[in-house]
């Protein structure tokens, strides 16, 4: 294929796939646990781009743990928003562990086997911000192009709109995207430790209004149609958006939709 010629579909995206950790358990160790390959824990890989937010294991703290969901949530979110076809690993959409074994080539047991009993657990949880996620990807036309989007679709922006900050320092990104079925989308990455408000790209005659915010406790990180606390959900972040503002915490990432400022929520 000649330079220049390749579209958003030739590119398959993943944040996990089988020769490594899952998606659990990339938020959830540090090394690699192989031990039960046999082998002294020398197979596998040792460089596993992971972060355990703090406590190796499944043992841990109950804000340890809540990072990791929204962790997971964030992960997921970027797979979702990105132009081309997405890879997810099975079994990461109801976060199976394989308890930091990121080399399960030998084991013919539940360390391999998609476990139907976590993924119902799960149904109320990650799951569902999952599915609901995929079918948000689905809908908008901007999210599955055949070509890769210009400036007169796409615009990128930093704390301030238009003003992207794309030095090694930086722990944010947004952008916009305008699409025929949504209006535009709006998506930021805090990816800092620290909580930011920023300002949102000014649209005069509409309002931005949120959808997901990975940092919410379920069900409120993704405000579903049919979710029956949505309108008050809206209402107390409108301090915010009708002032094109929105306060993110730290490790978070959000999508929002522009509608009409005369449209009830």
């Amino acid at each position: 294929m000649l330079k220049g010629e390749r579209k958003p579909w030739n590119s398959i995206n993943f944040v996990c796939v089988h020769d490594g950790f899952t998606l659990a358990d990339l938020v959830t160790y540090n090394k690699k646990h192989n031990t039960a390959n046999g082998e002294d824990n020398k197979d596998g890989e040792n460089h596993n781009n992971s972060w355990n937010c703090g406590q190796e294991g499944e043992f841990a703290s109950i804000s340890v743990k809540k990072l990791r969901k929204r962790q997971m949530r964030n992960f997921f979110l970027c797979l979702m928003v990105s132009q081309g076809v997405p890879m997810i690993y099975m079994g990461d959409e109801y976060g199976h562990t394989k308890g930091g074994n990121n080399n399960t080539y030998c084991h013919d047991n539940s360390i391999n086997y998609f476990r139907w009993d976590k993924k119902e657990e799960s149904s109320s949880d990650f799951f569902r911000f999952c599915c609901l996620l995929s079918r948000f990807r689905q809908e908008c036309e901007s999210l599955g192009l055949n070509d890769f989007p210009t400036a007169q679709r796409l615009q990128w922006h930093g704390h301030t709109p238009g003003m992207p900050d794309w030095s090694g320092t930086s722990r944010f990104v947004a952008f916009t995207m305008v699409d025929s079925v949504k209006r535009e989308i709006y998506v930021a990455f805090n990816t800092s430790h620290l909580p930011v408000t920023i300002t949102l790209p000014e649209r005069p005659g509409y309002k931005w209004e949120p959808l997901v915010d990975t940092s919410k406790p379920v069900p409120f990180d993704f405000l579903s149609n049919d979710l029956p606390e949505r309108e008050t959900a809206v209402k107390q972040y409108s301090q915010f958006t009708e002032a094109d503002l929105y306060p993110m915490l730290s490790y978070s990432s959000i999508i929002l939709l522009l509608c009409p400022a005369d449209e009830k929520s």
